[in-house]
């Protein structure tokens, strides 16, 4: 199966700074598959946990949607209400996406992956 990557890394704006779009998904409604990889010592983020997320044909249409209409801004990718990432958008999200964030961002945001 091919992926389409959209690689995120932290890179948050300041809280005074406007963006153009943000999706906040909801891993119970939106993810349909999701893989965390917590330690890649060979990758090029080894300091980073990786969540690899499919999306349901909804959630993939909205993602779409809003990644197309925020091309070339700033958008903030939120999951169960954490920001996880803002980075300028250089393509429209796929149904299939990786998203690299840092360890103290992955630790909150695992135990809401598995309620």
């Amino acid at each position: 199966m091919s992926w389409k990557i959209w690689m995120v890394l932290l890179a948050m704006v300041g809280a005074g700074s406007s963006h153009a779009g943000e999706i906040d998904f909801s891993s119970a409604d939106d993810f349909i598959r999701m893989e965390m990889l917590l330690k890649d010592d060979d990758g090029a983020n080894p300091d980073h946990v990786t969540l690899s997320v499919t999306l349901s044909p909804q959630a993939a249409e909205h993602a779409q949607k809003i990644s197309r209409e925020s091309l070339g801004q700033p958008l903030t990718v939120s999951i169960n209400g954490h920001p996880i990432s803002t980075a300028t958008v250089r393509s429209a999200l796929g149904a299939q996406f990786r998203i690299a964030m840092s360890r103290s961002i992955a630790k909150k945001l695992l135990p809401t992956l598995i309620e």
